[in-house]
């Protein structure tokens, strides 16, 4: 059974889940920041991805609950370990924010204020729109990746994303199920892609993304081929799904 900080019983709760596999050096001051913005309404839940070093117990320690999966299930599988417990609980939205540090408590907060008012589905923080596109700085091939993606998803849906990369989402129950009924990669293009030839509602928020305070990322060097390698075939699978499903309805 997993302990939430109380939370009062008034307003639309939301819950943040934060995905750690071996951040003990950055995921205390995290939780110390967030911990100064969160609203009554708002609990938190740390998802622990099978961590070798001491996450877990300073979660603990800071007073935060937390979820210890037995084995490292992966990015994707600790965030659909957090949404299932969202849903099961009753949560009214839930929120992704990375465990290193990078994400700002404000930005989500802001995020949160803006999803409120109930007219999108799923609302994504972008480095590279509004005021936060100059308080952002990336490597050359990094960037590279990320305009590729936005330059694919406008090709492919006739919207522009420009930041598909960004770990930092808030979204309503109903995606949150479709999400967990599906074999995503990250969660990053192809589900954006996916989403809205669903006709689900999607925007983007100005954020930052700062460095990482300790650690190493999850984006190894190898991961520079697999990573866009992958995302390419799993769009073109839910693309090809997409077409398949409204030539079936068409009359």
């Amino acid at each position: 059974m997993i302990a939430l900080q109380p939370y009062h019983n008034f307003g639309v709760k939301g819950l943040i889940i934060i995905p750690a596999y071996n951040e003990e050096g950055s995921i205390a001051s995290l939780l110390e920041e967030l911990r100064g913005s969160l609203k009554p309404e708002q609990s938190v839940l740390v998802v622990d991805d099978g961590s070798q070093d001491q996450t877990s117990r300073i979660v603990g320690e800071a007073g935060f609950a937390c979820c210890s999966l037995p084995a490292n299930l992966g990015y994707a599988g600790a965030l659909k370990t957090g949404l299932a417990f969202g849903l099961a609980e009753g949560f009214d939205w839930m929120a992704f924010m990375d465990a290193d540090g990078q994400h700002r408590p404000e930005d989500l907060q802001s995020m949160a204020e803006r999803f409120s008012a109930g007219d999108l589905d799923l609302l994504l923080a972008s480095r590279w729109i509004g005021s936060a596109q100059h308080e952002n700085h990336s490597s050359s091939g990094r960037k590279f990746g990320m305009e590729f993606f936005s330059w694919l998803s406008q090709r492919l849906t006739g919207r522009r994303f420009t930041d598909t990369t960004n770990g930092m989402k808030l979204m309503a129950p109903r995606v949150a199920k479709e999400l967990l009924e599906h074999n995503f990669g990250d969660l990053h293009a192809e589900v954006l892609i996916y989403l809205h030839d669903r006709g689900y509602r999607i925007d983007e928020h100005p954020a930052v993304v700062r460095e990482r305070e300790a650690g190493t990322s999850m984006y190894g060097f190898k991961d520079v081929i697999i990573y866009p390698l992958k995302n390419l075939i799993l769009i073109a699978v839910y693309k090809l799904n997409s077409w398949t499903l409204a030539r079936v309805k068409a009359p």
